[in-house]
């Protein structure tokens, strides 16, 4: 018994938020008479009605089963957006799913959010817990969950997978990796980042390059020629996104004007600059060694928050060098944020603060803010790559070292 309440008290923090959310939600619509008028509590843009990217599928099945092609045909979506989606999303049509089915869904995705978010983090302490609080409470959580974003599902089945692949046998546990990295893949591009979770040693490497390999053909085989499409329907913004089109547009309006109109001509200059920046700051951690461990934990694949963590960070920074990604998608920080606060449960000292913060702080960016917060936003993507190339290349560098050491020896 004293087992399961020392587990509930940890898990009170995203009780407690989710509480509050729902509250504020209730006391709204009855104050101001309408659900949207509710969320405009909480968000800068909600839309009407509710689950506007859950509409695009739902919408979209409406269209097909019509015989029009939601690629092309706007007139069915409430917005008159085009579908932006792999094809596999309306394949639900089968299951019954309509436009009818839009609020059900959009609520289905907020409960597995949940679900992941109880599962992923646990308060030893007042300070976790607070940390926690505010992480759930944040817009761009509430910004997923208001628009029904399918960025819900792919960071709930990441975590409820890594988790359930935890307690498999260890000799079936990349199998089953790589398994759901080919299937998050085929459901949306980005999660294919998540193959460096394999990065330990060279082996690693090769099995990084086989999963990623193989879900990208899954996806080209599900997709087929509606991959350019989809790519090609995928908006780019600066509003309530993050990532290096916005980040370099914002550093141009601070810096040197003229660089502005050549940034938004040229969207490759920006992707091929992010990864610039991405590689120094790996190479900067990789060279940091121990020096930077004392503020960002060793990231350890062998456990599940290691690999959520891992993971996430790669999605970022996916994303980040994509060009621009809506704020929802930085839901994924959540998994190196959950690792922060197990890093602060377990030790004494606060050093991981300071990441924890930072990364809560991008969370609640604020709109009104956007030039401030796409800095925040490279400044996190640097943490991030510096973090990985600490975690990742230092250890796949020490485990390659070790194991030529017996060779070395023979050859003496």
């Amino acid at each position: 018994m004293q087992k399961y309440s020392v587990l509930l008290r940890s898990k009170l923090p995203v009780l407690a938020a989710v509480a509050a959310i729902l509250v504020i939600l209730s006391l709204g619509t009855h104050t101001r008479g309408s659900l949207r008028a509710a969320w405009g509590k909480l968000q800068d843009y909600p839309m009407t009605p509710l689950f506007a990217d859950t509409r695009t599928i739902t919408h979209s099945i409406d269209c097909l089963l019509s015989g029009q092609d939601p690629y092309v045909v706007r007139t069915f979506d409430p917005w008159h957006r085009l579908y932006n989606y792999p094809p596999i999303w309306l394949e639900a049509r089968y299951l019954g799913v309509t436009s009818r089915s839009s609020n059900f869904i959009g609520a289905m995705m907020a409960f597995t959010t949940v679900s992941a978010l109880l599962l992923l983090f646990s308060a030893r302490s007042w300070l976790s817990a607070i940390i926690i609080f505010f992480a759930v409470i944040s817009r761009s959580v509430l910004f997923a969950v208001e628009r029904g974003n399918t960025d819900q599902i792919i960071f709930s089945l990441l975590v409820l997978g890594l988790f359930l692949i935890d307690r498999q046998k260890n000799r079936l546990k990349p199998f089953f990796k790589g398994l759901l990295i080919v299937l998050l893949t085929v459901l949306k591009i980005y999660p294919v980042a998540a193959v460096v979770i394999f990065i330990r040693h060279r082996r690693g490497i090769l099995k990084a390059v086989l999963t990623g390999t193989l879900s990208i053909a899954a996806l080209v085989l599900t997709a087929g020629r509606r991959l350019p499409v989809l790519l090609g329907n995928t908006p780019r913004d600066s509003l309530l996104s993050f990532g290096a089109y916005p980040f370099f547009l914002a550093l141009g309006e601070h810096t040197l004007r003229r660089t502005v109109a050549i940034i938004q001509a040229h969207n490759s200059t920006v992707q091929i600059g992010a990864l610039l920046l991405g590689a120094l700051a790996m190479l900067a951690g990789l060279a940091c060694g121990d020096r930077l461990i004392r503020f960002l934990p060793p990231l350890d694949s062998d456990r599940a928050r290691g690999c959520i963590a891992i993971a996430g960070l790669a999605i970022f920074c996916f994303a980040f060098v994509s060009g621009a990604s809506y704020d929802y998608r930085l839901i994924f920080l959540l998994g190196a944020l959950a690792y922060l606060v197990e890093d602060m449960n377990q030790g004494m000292s606060l050093n991981s603060l300071p990441a924890a913060v930072l990364i809560v702080l991008l969370l609640w960016k604020p709109s009104y803010l956007s030039s401030v917060g796409e800095l925040s936003d490279g400044l996190v993507f640097i943490m991030a790559s510096a973090w990985l190339g600490n975690s990742l290349l230092s250890r796949a560098k020490k485990e390659d070292t070790m194991s030529l050491r017996p060779e070395a020896l023979k050859s003496i």
